[in-house]
């Protein structure tokens, strides 16, 4: 939601035209009407508030700008039990109230990663989880070479032979000094 209050109102405003004019909202007319009531009073102590000589203070106009967003709220939660009623045209409701989808918080988990590095002879390396980690390096995924621990989940490797199959593993350096298995070994041809 805006902080500004005259950005705030523009912004109220369309909300409760686009609502008030869809049928689907029908069932929170009563709410829609109030918070309608409620933009007006923000207006008004708005306007107060920024007149010389004052005739409304600025505890009047954020006590009627928090009435606003509280209703706000509460049109969002409806908003919200209507498109949760219906998935298949979620986007449609939310969009209907001229409201947003939040994108999903879910993310797949890290997975080891490797990728040709800004110079040639170089890769990077992105190790499954956060925190500390060891990485190793081998020619033929048998005999491995330890790489230099970082502290986080990435690591640069330099001063590869280009046209060169690399095998990398890392594994997560767990409290107390600790070290937990090694990950399944990840291949790339170096550039």
């Amino acid at each position: 939601m805006p902080k500004d209050v005259a950005t705030f109102l523009i912004y109220v405003r369309a909300i409760f035209a686009a609502m008030i004019a869809n049928p689907l909202y029908a069932g929170s007319l009563p709410k829609i009407n109030e918070m309608g009531d409620d933009i007006d009073t923000l207006q008004e102590t708005e306007t107060g508030f920024k007149s010389r000589p004052q005739t409304k203070s600025v505890e009047d106009r954020d006590l009627a700008f928090e009435k606003v967003k509280a209703d706000l709220r509460t049109l969002r939660g409806k908003v919200q039990d209507l498109a949760d009623a219906d998935p298949i045209n979620a986007s449609a409701i939310v969009a209907g109230a001229l409201m947003f989808c939040k994108g999903s918080g879910l993310h797949g988990k890290q997975q080891n990663t490797i990728k040709d590095g800004v110079t040639s002879g170089s890769v990077k390396l992105t190790a499954e989880g956060s925190g500390a980690h060891q990485w190793r390096m081998s020619l033929d995924g048998t005999t491995w070479k330890p790489l230099p621990p970082t502290l986080e989940s990435k690591t640069t490797v330099y001063d590869l032979n280009i046209g060169v199959n690399y095998y990398f593993q890392s594994c997560k350096i767990l409290p107390k000094g600790e070290e937990g298995e090694w990950s399944q070994s990840i291949k790339i041809m170096v550039r």
